[in-house]
């Protein structure tokens, strides 16, 4: 009796072992089902938040050519590619900001415009305020990075950043002549997700041209201005400029620091002969400013503007 009592001991044993096994096996499960669910989740910063701000890099390739990759509990200290390497956003991240959850890469077979192409995939709290601080670090300075566009035109102004979502671009001359070393960063606060897209396409950096200065009026154009001005425009009196001759001075003079011609404005006769000056106005080059010569009491000259 005492055998069977064992025997029935050991069988009640095993299916609570084999029970234990399929618990662990369930629980195995769930470390690639949430690798997958981060991907895809942050995905949605790269396929559709960058292209909505004019950065696509994927272009015709298929995402699912990435794959997954072991990261450091810690995060990684720089981005690299070949011999350029820049500080992560990782370095910046303070307790409680967010951390790296999964990096994508593409492999070799695939690496074909761009080399290295690596996808770093956060959790971030305040995206707003951490790429704030991220520019601080990576733009000028030693890391040497600017802010461009997809044409890698460089961009003078530092966009204003929200947390709602954003993307913006970041990149700088390559080691490797003809490349550039670029970060394409876009995040949403709808899942907490932000995505840098680290690459070295071919490409060149290149500066906005400078903005050609406008060129002044002509004479003629400006003597054609003022004739269909009304006559009160200029403090005169009568229907018509035509009863008044204007004539010029060449070259131009400076008033309160704007470029100006002088006009002398006369009263025409009975018998087309010129008459009184009646005005001494300067017209500015932009056609933008008209001033008048006037004598004060004490038979000074002074120059005010005139308000029409």
């Amino acid at each position: 009796m005492a055998k069977n009592k064992k025997k029935k001991a050991v069988e009640g044993e095993e299916p609570q072992e084999g029970k234990k096994k399929k618990k662990g096996k369930k629980k195995l499960l769930l470390i690639p089902i949430v690798l997958v669910l981060v991907a895809a989740i942050a995905a949605v910063a790269v396929l559709f938040i960058l292209p909505r701000f004019g950065i696509n890099l994927l272009g015709e390739k298929d995402p699912e050519q990435q794959v997954e990759e072991k990261i450091p509990k810690k995060g990684v200290e720089a981005y690299a590619v070949g011999e350029d390497t820049v500080a992560s956003l990782d370095t910046i991240l303070e307790e409680g900001e967010g951390e790296l959850l999964a990096l994508r890469t593409t492999p070799e077979k695939s690496k074909v415009e761009e080399e290295g192409r690596l996808t770093y995939i956060y959790e971030i709290n305040s995206p707003a305020t951490v790429m704030n601080r991220y520019l601080d670090l990576v733009l000028g300075g030693e890391a040497g990075f600017s802010l461009v566009d997809e044409t890698y035109l460089i961009q003078e102004k530092r966009p204003e950043l929200v947390d709602e979502e954003g993307a913006l671009m970041v990149a700088k001359a390559s080691v490797v002549e003809g490349k550039v070393f670029q970060l394409a960063i876009g995040w949403s606060q709808e899942n907490d997700m932000l995505a840098v897209r680290v690459s070295c396409p071919e490409g060149q950096l290149h500066k906005p041209e400078p903005e050609k200065e406008p060129q002044p009026a002509s004479l003629q154009e400006q003597l054609d201005t003022i004739q269909t001005m009304h006559p009160s425009e200029l403090g005169l009196e009568g229907r018509s400029m035509d009863q008044y001759e204007v004539l010029s001075t060449t070259g131009f003079v400076k008033v309160d620091d704007i470029l100006c011609r002088r006009f002398t404005i006369y009263e025409k006769t009975g018998d087309d002969k010129r008459g009184d000056i009646v005005k001494v106005v300067y017209f500015s080059g932009d056609q933008q400013h008209m001033f008048q010569q006037e004598t004060d009491e004490n038979g000074k000259l002074i120059i005010t503007e005139l308000v029409t």
